[in-house]
């Protein structure tokens, strides 16, 4: 069983190290809190050597964890403890509040000193938060060939493949024999990520075909690649949305996936790590626009009061508008009101319903253009139909379980039937418009997250009231 377990170790030097992990009871694994505490005493007492013994022992994830617990003080000595090559693992592990935090704290010099020891995708990203003049005066700093290389990968466009591929992987000619291919493999595998495919290309750079690491195995070493090697390779393009990559290397069961450029050239891949940080990140902007949160840009990383507030502050002054659409739609059945101020009991009930349906529906819909099965207009009728009744049948279960509890507490039939009727009609539409709205958002080649739950729920709020009030105002001779 997997518990959370939280452990704050006051040191001799007066220090709270709290670290989180997710695992069993037993410390089984971890280095002692004794050794722990020693780290801490180091890095106080400016003791170099047991500083390094002790830290560079722990797991990348467990140096990240202590190094976060130190005090800022602390953390700027870590430049003087490591190499860059040692602190560049660790870097790359941290997210990007961490690193930001790594490189307020650390000099411009050290922290350039990191990037050639980093994948070059992992450099961009880190860069993406920081400004274009933070940026330029980081780059300044570093050899022309690896400045070269950085400023090329930062003209892609924001979240395209281009921005998140691997410049680290094993190419071979058409002719290159299996023995030679293996060789070339062994040589490359201490700088290289990918060793796991050989991308087979032409004099020119022209993806030909992909041969794995077990074909190469297994088949006589005096076979040459193009025997053996895979002709129909999925590939993305260079500008292609980063999730649309990701969902084709789930999609095709890959562990890496090449990018081409526009003439077919291999200029990168994007692997399977890199895959579970974008859906992670796509996951977390869809919930985010889903809420009604406006995205983080890629520079805002602060979780402060202003920064969460000023995100989620437009939807909220655009639904205030909506609702004063809302109210003025109730005023406008006021004479309907006037007369059977018992209508008004229910209005709450009839907009929550609404909303709550709209929300389900829109969920479900997300999801699956997200999954990609809403791509022929077929898929999106029957999709749309199947909303619909489905809708018609939660209005009807609702709308004769509420009309029953009218009709025995209020003892007014034709009021039951009203709401009843209402609540049928209301939720079989909101659950289309939940339903509709993303899938032509879609169409539009905009996120579909962004038709989120409250956005929705204010639509079908204003569909739910003018229906209940215009049956009303139709039977209000019989209430």
């Amino acid at each position: 069983m997997w518990t959370r377990v939280l452990i704050c170790l006051q040191t001799q030097t007066g220090t709270c190290l709290r670290m989180k992990r997710e695992t069993s009871l037993s410390l089984k694994g971890m280095i002692s809190m004794a050794n722990y505490e020693k780290i801490f005493k180091a890095a106080k007492n400016n003791n170099h050597a047991a500083f390094r013994k002790l830290f560079l022992r722990l797991h990348v994830k467990d140096q990240g964890d202590l190094f976060q617990a130190l005090y800022p003080q602390n953390q700027k000595k870590v430049e003087q403890f490591l190499e860059p090559d040692e602190f560049a693992e660790l870097f790359e592990w941290m997210d990007p509040l961490e690193q930001k935090n790594v490189y307020e704290v650390f000099s411009d010099t050290y922290i350039a000193t990191l990037f050639p020891y980093m994948e070059v995708d992992n450099v961009v990203k880190f860069l993406g938060y920081l400004t274009h003049e933070e940026q330029n005066k980081i780059l300044s700093l570093l050899e022309a060939d690896d400045r070269e290389e950085i400023t090329k990968m930062l003209l892609f466009k924001s979240e395209s493949s281009g921005s998140v591929m691997n410049k680290g992987y094993v190419t071979g000619l058409e002719k290159t024999t299996v023995r030679q291919a293996l060789e070339d493999i062994r040589e490359s595998a201490k700088d290289v990520e990918m060793i796991y495919y050989i991308y087979v290309l032409d004099e020119e750079g022209i993806l030909k075909g992909v041969a794995s690491l077990r074909d190469l195995m297994v088949k006589p070493p005096s076979q040459t690649l193009e025997d053996i090697m895979i002709t129909q390779v999925a590939f993305v393009n260079v500008d292609i949305d980063q999730e649309i990559a990701a969902r084709l290397l789930q999609k095709y069961n890959l562990i890496a996936i090449p990018v081409l450029d526009a003439v077919k050239k291999m200029v990168g891949l994007i692997t399977v790590d890199d895959v579970m940080d974008i859906l992670e990140e796509e996951t977390t902007e869809d919930f985010n626009e889903f809420a009604g949160i406006s995205r983080k840009k890629s520079k805002d990383v602060e979780d402060g009061v202003w920064g969460v507030a000023r995100m989620r502050m437009p939807w909220i002054i655009i639904l205030i508008f909506m609702g004063m659409i809302s109210a003025s739609l109730i005023g406008s059945f006021e004479t309907t009101l006037n007369e059977v101020v018992l209508l008004a009991a229910f209005i709450p009930i009839i907009t929550d319903a609404a909303g709550n349906v709209g929300t389900q529906s829109l969920a479900v819909a997300v999801r699956k253009i997200s999954m990609g099965e809403t791509s022929s207009s077929r898929s999106i009728g029957r999709i749309l139909l199947q909303e619909f009744f489905v809708g018609a049948v939660l209005g009807l279960a609702a709308g004769s379980v509420l009309g029953l509890i009218v009709a025995i507490f209020y003892g007014n039939t034709i009021l039951a039937i009203a709401i009843g009727i209402s609540l049928l009609i209301t939720l079989s539409i909101s659950n289309v418009v939940g339903a509709v709205i993303p899938v032509l958002i879609n169409k539009l080649n905009i996120d579909p997250a962004v038709a989120s739950g409250p956005f929705i729920t204010t639509i079908n709020d204003l569909i739910g009231l003018f229906i209940y009030f215009s049956i009303a105002t139709q039977i209000i001779h019989l209430l």
